[in-house]
């Protein structure tokens, strides 16, 4: 059945799926189940959490137009306040306090929200002066109509998935449950579901997740920072109930974010790099259960919270040079990463791909006989060469000339100078300047490749760009390495 419609982006928080993961590494004798968490509207976890705030404090009155809720966080709570605030305070405003490690796609995504930004020190304290939570009390206290939203210190933080998000797992798995492992940062979400779900599955075993250097467990100062966003802290929160949790585990982040890239690769789950980190800890405890286990035993049911969306990280998680760079690929990944760069590829340049001679049109040619040769030639793009000194000007497009000819904008016998993109200068009409990058027939087919990141086809001309030798697709770059492979040599 299909969900009803919805007033507005709170009321569709929740009702999270849980799902098997089958290709995560898990043995016979382990069930490994996640709940996506970052199903909910905002990509988060915390969507709950703001919902339940919210409502409190529209009950409480507090809500006015003046309102400036002042969040200290990790980034995803102040995305969920600002995401359903404008339910309850059309012109509510949100200030979030959050650590400098925070991606900047998320900083975007609060900006568009209309979100002012406080950044601070990844290494402060919480007692610091300069930590999130001292310059949140500091902001709340200068400004009027301000209200502190301490997600580490609220009690709703922990009635959230005591009563709400513990339910659903109750009601999805039957209450057949052996172990939560559950990545901890606020100590909200463990110490909520523990709480309900101990009571209610005798033998549960609860493990909490947190980042190599982070302090949560025994909240001992330790030298050294995580990158991993949304689990761990330099201290231990207040809410957290240490008595519900069995065990804690300590994730390098080099693991949290390898796993994650492998969920996303092999289980098509979008989620953040905590998560990884929560199945890595998973997989790693239920081994060890398994040992200790008797003989018996058929089988362990295990149920991670997958925390974030991995859209909050297409800069870091998801980009292979920042992940390389910041050595958080394991060797599995680097090893495919330098595959996918250069390996395969080997010492082969653009000359190795055998384009056919370039089909080139003059400047004063015309826009119909532009579009009859490329429909002709089945080409897409055509290089424009100077009529006299034959030098590369630019290229005409057949999507861009078919869609300004059925706008009217363009036509037939127009000259293609006039709606062709320049390498040179801007031009009259549509013609604009664009970045040229030289590429020839020396041109290593790896370059070839990460131009084709950004570009849809190259014009491959001579080191002085006087003459253009052809035109490369991504196209021609597959249709080469199939030959390869097919050939037998081996990449």
């Amino acid at each position: 059945m299909a969900p009803p419609i919805r007033d507005s982006v709170g009321d569709a928080v929740g009702d999270t799926p849980v799902v098997r993961l089958r290709k995560s590494g898990a043995s016979e004798k382990i069930e490994l189940l996640a709940k996506l968490e970052f199903n909910n509207p905002g990509g988060s976890i915390k969507d709950r959490v703001a919902r339940r705030i919210l409502s409190r404090l529209a009950r409480e009155q507090k809500l006015k137009d003046s309102t400036v809720l002042v969040v200290p966080s990790s980034g995803n709570l102040v995305l969920s306040l600002a995401l359903q605030v404008p339910r309850y305070v059309p012109h509510g405003r949100v200030i979030g306090l959050v650590p400098e490690r925070t991606s900047e796609d998320r900083i975007r995504l609060l900006k568009s929200l209309g979100v002012d930004i406080v950044r601070t020190p990844v290494e402060a304290h919480a007692d610091s002066p300069e930590s999130k939570f001292s310059l949140a009390k500091k902001i709340t206290a200068d400004l009027p109509d301000a209200i502190l939203i301490n997600e580490y210190a609220d009690i709703d933080n922990v009635r959230t998935h005591a009563e709400e998000t513990a339910e659903e797992i109750l009601e999805q798995t039957e209450g057949k449950l052996d172990i939560l492992v559950v990545g901890a940062e606020t100590g909200g979400t463990i110490s909520g579901l523990a709480k309900t779900l101990k009571a209610k599955i005798p033998g549960l075993k609860v493990i909490g997740v947190e980042p190599e250097h982070s302090s949560i467990r025994d909240n001992v100062t330790r030298s050294g920072v995580w990158r991993v966003e949304d689990m761990g802290s330099n201290f231990t929160p207040s809410i957290l109930d240490q008595s519900l949790v069995d065990k804690w585990l300590q994730i390098p982040d080099q693991v949290s974010y390898s796993t994650a890239r492998l969920l996303i690769k092999h289980e098509g789950l979008l989620c953040g790099p905590s998560s990884g980190g929560v199945v890595a800890a998973a997989l790693h405890y239920a081994d060890e259960a398994l040992e200790v286990a008797s003989s018996d035993v058929s089988k362990l049911r295990v149920l991670t919270i997958l925390n974030d969306t991995a859209r909050n990280y297409t800069s870091t998680l998801m980009s292979d040079d920042w992940l390389l760079e910041h050595d958080l690929m394991d060797a599995t990944l680097a090893r495919a990463a330098a595959y996918h760069r250069h390996e395969k590829y080997r010492a082969a340049s653009v000359e190795d791909l055998q384009l056919p001679a370039a089909v080139t049109i003059p400047p004063t040619a015309t826009v119909g006989y532009a579009m009859d040769l490329m429909m002709t030639r089945e080409f897409s793009q055509l290089p424009v060469i100077h009529p006299t000194n034959r030098k590369l000007m630019g290229y005409i497009s057949q999507t861009t000339l078919t869609n300004l000819l059925e706008e009217g904008q363009a036509h037939d016998d127009d000259q293609v100078s006039k709606w062709m993109y320049s390498f040179v200068k801007k031009q009259p009409g549509l013609a604009t300047p664009s970045k040229y990058v030289t590429i020839t027939p020396l041109t290593p087919l790896a370059e070839l490749a990460q131009f084709f990141e950004k570009h849809s086809f190259a014009v491959v001309t001579d080191e002085d760009r006087r003459w253009c030798l052809g035109v490369a697709t991504k196209y021609d770059l597959m249709t080469f390495l199939n030959r390869r492979q097919s050939s037998g040599r081996a990449f």
